[in-house]
């Protein structure tokens, strides 16, 4: 019996700049975002870690949409 197993968008796990034309950065997608919720909160690893949860959840769109709006420079 196969059981429904969900995962974690997997552009959280690539580097910006394979993800975004835009970018140049190395950085994983997962590890910017990190960083930019943590320079947004006063660098409070509990919130941050709050504020990550849902995206384990959002579908791939979701994922980039927040990164466009929020990490684009």
């Amino acid at each position: 019996m196969a059981e429904n197993i969900e995962t974690e968008p997997e552009v959280l796990n690539l580097p910006m700049a394979d993800v975004f034309e835009w970018s140049d950065d190395k950085t994983v997608v997962r590890d910017a975002i990190w960083d930019f919720i943590m320079e947004s909160n006063g660098r409070d690893t509990i919130k941050t870690e709050e504020t990550m949860k849902p995206f384990l959840d959002m579908t791939e769109a979701q994922v980039k949409d927040y990164v466009e709006k929020n990490l684009k420079k």
